[in-house]
């Protein structure tokens, strides 16, 4: 379906005329649910049928028209001009009319009652003239779910994929919240003609906290009679079978598929099973660091990394201790993004000169994902637990700059001479004596030379 703008066609019928002096202007805003009249509620069906006036998108309008009265006036409203559409609503209604603007699922989720309210908030609308009654509607995400059985049992949330109107670095980051919270997720506007990438990256995202088989339901037209639900996994899911009129539902850590249906229990307890050792594992994982205080070295297995560069560092705080953490990684030809809201001069010239990107803001979940190393140095203690639980929970290389044992690796200091790389650990306990033994080192190397 093409997003061409074409000028709104009008259906005019024998108009209802009130009688003199009875005029109100009403203004009905209607969930029509998700095509199936049967779907509908009582009272959205008799508002519709009471109105002068019916405003809506043309495949709503023909979902409705069994609704319809034939001396109603009709107004067909063409995709994507839902500010227009509702301005059309609101002037129409202050002329005295009984207006009724219809949206398909629920008219106040991602559809029209929050552009008409925009429009009165404009004008100064003080609450009445036009009066505004609200009905809402079965959404999409209510009838797939009711299809599938029960996969909104525990929390939930509905994401747009579409950055038409919200920047998508916005809608990546509630990508990315939601996948750290383990919500259920529903994806409205998934994926357009124009728009193809934006489900494959929220795809990427959710691969990153939950496992490839977590379930997918992938609903098209639910309760239409074109309707078709689709049983798939995270790492299966073929991104080119959906499109615009398509819900995609992605379970959370514990949802399972019985018998066709998709299912996501009320709590984390109580599964039977695999799924109940499964569960109580992940907790265990999620609220608890896997490396104890160390009080010797007998657990530390050295290891050179190559290869390094091109690969992708975060480096969270812009103090002297992120500093040189930059430093190192710099040193080893990595890619580097440092996060926090301040930095030293330094990390501010090489931020300018394009040797690492810095988003100026301070940390936020999700922002390691991705990342072959990171890096906890704020100087602020709970921040730097929560970065390294969340490289944890993702297994990723850690270093925490002021806790070390919450971390999996250290940073040794390091001494380099062509064909030669010296480093000495004190396994995060004393960097300063590890930086004198390394000096010491060097220096009788140079002497020996």
């Amino acid at each position: 379906m093409k997003d061409e703008k074409v000028k709104p066609v009008h259906e005019t019928r024998n108009r209802v005329q009130s009688p003199p002096g009875t005029q109100h202007a009403l203004l009905s805003l209607i969930g029509i649910g998700p095509g199936d009249l049967q779907q509908m509620t009582v009272a959205a069906q008799t508002a519709l049928h009471a109105a002068e006036t019916v405003i809506g998108y043309e495949v709503y309008i023909e979902l409705v028209r069994p609704v319809l009265r034939p001396d109603q006036e009709i107004v067909v409203s063409p995709i994507g001009s839902e500010l227009e559409r509702a301005q059309q609503a609101v002037d129409v209604a202050v002329s005295g009319r009984h207006v009724a603007l219809i949206s398909s699922g629920d008219i106040g989720i991602y559809a029209m009652a929050s552009p008409v309210f925009e429009v009165l908030r404009r004008r100064g609308w003080p609450g009445h003239d036009p009066e505004v009654e609200v009905f809402p509607g079965i959404s999409a995400v209510q009838a797939a779910a009711a299809r599938l059985g029960a996969p909104l049992g525990h929390d939930f949330c509905t994401i747009s994929l579409s950055d038409l109107l919200t920047p998508w670095p916005v809608i990546e980051r509630r990508l990315q919240a939601a996948a750290w919270g383990d919500f259920v997720v529903a994806f409205y506007n998934p994926r357009s003609q124009k728009r193809d990438w934006q489900l494959p990256r929220a795809v990427e995202i959710l691969l990153a906290y939950r496992p490839a088989t977590t379930p997918v339901a992938v609903a098209h037209h639910v309760t239409r009679p074109e309707e078709e639900i689709v049983l798939t996994t995270l790492g299966q899911l073929e991104p080119a079978q959906v499109d615009m009129f398509t819900l995609v539902l992605v379970g959370n850590s514990q949802s399972y598929v019985l018998a066709n249906h998709l299912v996501t229990p009320r709590g984390y307890e109580g599964k039977a099973g695999e799924h109940g050792t499964a569960s109580a594992e992940r907790q265990a994982r999620l609220h608890s660091f896997p490396h104890a205080s160390r009080t010797s070295c007998s657990d530390i297995y050295p290891v050179t990394l190559t290869g390094m560069t091109g690969q992708r560092a975060v480096v969270v705080g812009g103090g002297p201790v992120g500093q040189r953490k930059v430093q190192g990684v710099l040193a080893a030809g990595m890619a580097v993004k440092l996060i926090s809201p301040e930095a030293t001069p330094q990390l501010q010239a090489w931020a300018g000169a394009g040797r690492i990107g810095w988003v100026r803001r301070p940390y936020q979940p999700g922002d390691v994902v991705g990342a072959y190393l990171v890096f906890a140095a704020t100087n602020q203690r709970a921040v730097n637990a929560q970065i390294a639980q969340e490289a944890t929970d993702l297994g990723l290389l850690c270093n925490v700059a002021d806790q070390s044992a919450e971390g999996n690796f250290h940073v040794p200091a390091v001494h380099r001479r062509t064909g030669l790389v010296v480093s000495v650990s004190s396994t995060g306990e004393s960097p300063r004596r590890a930086q004198k033994v390394r000096d010491q080192i060097a220096a009788w190397l140079g002497e020996n030379e």
